[in-house]
């Protein structure tokens, strides 16, 4: 953890020089006087004066700073000559020089992401199971195939791919199967609204099909019930075929009604990656409990299976049809490995089970990477793959202010050291891809229009333009000081959300 929170640290600052950085040029091509650039907060461990700017080193590598002269109403040296201080340069220069940090960033984003793409190339979307009667299956796609294109587009990542899938229309795909690409048209089926139910203290046997819920005919609306089904209440669910399954309810996830292609990805093979407890590198999982682990979709069932009690039952409804029905693991079983060619029989406690689930890197990728003809299409790519990532952070951070996220679903410093240490395990090129990441995550974040926030600053320069009338800078730095114990609030809150998780 020491390594990560090394890690961390390094990553974040590299990162927030570089967003500084883009203030202090701009500052200095619009003539506002920089008293400070400083890596890292807290006292100084050495410093070097410039002609107008004290370069600094500071004691805790935790981000760093630039200190226009001006910007502080409170600690103003009159020995500045005015034209030199932020305050007084015109709204367009102000709004110019903060959009710079943000722009910086995005642009640091923009530029690791392009250089993974470069010297890696882009991970397989490779597909690892087919639902039978699926128009996957229909269509011919088979396990093992990669996907290379979506309706005549390169596919970077499963995410074109899922935008597709979703409009429910026709999509035309080249897959490469052993070597050579092959063109499969389909149509996506639209799936009725699914549902998990995790239910303890169970009692009586599930049917095939749903009937009831609490004893009111259940017409397949699985998301009407969000509101009246909640945790630790009592549930009774009635089949068609007479019989009854009752119990206490844990957990219910709904979810609508969805169009879907019938494949899941291979994220990940059966195959361990590491030494651990009883297991050995180059072990194959071939059953945990009874239950065979053939797929990476197997191996995410036996996780969530993991997670659960032995009187505990995950129940997985599609329509009104149960797709899968399983009892938590018990507090030790076999699991059958093959290593070096021979069958092995090993007798695992659940904890072990579940470390060696949650140790990153565990078991192998499920897909290699592919690499473009050319760095130069490398770099476009890469700059695709950016760019989509991009939109995908506004649509997350903008559904924060519509409703459509929590904000218990963020993470803060704890949890990016813990997202860094896992990161490290699996090895430079998801830490650079993590670096690139949080770089645009940042841009994204200081251009939301909050004060204290380079988006706050740039909103008050840009009605400045428009009305023609400067807010009283004294007024406008409350706004930034009460903004600022806003962010500090909330990151004190995620602060603590993130020890949670941790606990």
């Amino acid at each position: 953890m020491l390594l990560a929170i090394i890690y961390f640290l390094l990553i974040l600052t590299g990162i927030v020089v570089v967003h500084e950085l883009g203030h202090y040029i701009f500052s200095r091509l619009f003539g506002v006087r920089v008293l400070e650039f400083a890596i890292g907060m807290g006292p100084k461990l050495w410093s070097k004066k410039g002609k107008n700017t004290t370069f600094r080193i500071n004691a805790f590598p935790i981000g760093g700073y630039v200190r226009p002269a001006g910007e502080d109403l409170d600690t103003i040296d009159s020995s500045i000559p005015e034209s030199e201080q932020i305050q007084n340069k015109p709204a367009w220069q102000r709004f110019i020089i903060y959009f710079a940090g943000p722009a910086f960033s995005l642009l640091l984003g923009f530029l690791i992401l392009s250089l993974v793409a470069v010297i890696w190339g882009f991970q397989e979307v490779k597909i690892d199971k087919v639902e039978p009667g699926s128009p996957a299956a229909v269509s011919g796609m088979m396990p093992g195939d990669r996907i290379v294109s979506v309706n005549g587009k390169t596919l970077i990542d499963n995410t074109r791919l899922s935008e597709a899938v979703a409009k429910g229309e026709r999509i035309d795909l080249v897959v490469n199967r052993e070597g050579k690409e092959i063109e499969i048209a389909i149509i996506p089926e639209l799936l009725p609204q699914e549902a998990f139910f995790v239910i303890g203290g169970v009692s009586g046997e599930p049917g095939d099909i749903l009937s009831s819920i609490n004893g009111g005919t259940f017409n397949g609306d699985y998301v009407g019930y969000g509101s009246v089904l909640s945790p630790e209440s009592s549930i009774k669910l009635g089949f068609e075929d007479g019989s009854t399954l009752s119990g206490t309810l844990l957990t219910y996830s709904p979810a609508e009604e969805r169009y879907a292609m019938g494949i899941y990805y291979a994220n990940f093979k059966p195959q361990l990656a590491i030494d651990h407890g009883q297991f050995r590198e180059g072990d194959i999982l071939l059953s945990v409990n009874g239950m065979k682990t053939e797929t990476s979709y197997d191996l995410t069932t036996m996780s969530q299976l993991l997670a659960l009690k032995p009187d505990e039952l995950l129940i997985q409804f599609t329509g009104k049809e149960i797709s899968f029905a399983e009892f938590g693991f018990p507090d030790e079983f076999v699991v059958s490995v093959e290593r070096e060619g021979q069958l092995i029989n090993m007798t695992v406690s659940k904890n072990e089970m579940i470390a060696l689930v949650e140790e990153a890197g565990a078991f192998a990728q499920g897909s290699s990477y592919w690499y473009p003809d050319t760095a130069l299409e490398a770099v476009g790519l890469g700059v695709q793959w950016a760019n989509n990532l991009l939109i995908a952070l506004v649509k997350v951070v903008g559904s924060l202010f519509t409703g459509g996220a929590n904000i218990n679903e963020f993470t803060g410093p704890i949890g990016l050291v813990t997202i860094v240490d896992q990161a490290v395990s699996l090895g430079l090129r998801i830490v650079l891809y993590l670096a690139g990441f949080i770089s645009l995550n940042l841009g994204v974040i200081n251009l939301i229009p909050f004060p204290a926030l380079d988006g706050g600053r740039m909103l008050l320069a840009l009605i400045e333009m428009i009305t023609r009338r400067r807010l009283d800078p004294k007024i406008e730095g409350l706004i930034n000081v009460i903004g600022f114990m806003v962010l500090m609030g909330f990151m004190i809150y995620i602060t603590f959300i993130d020890i949670g998780r941790w606990l």
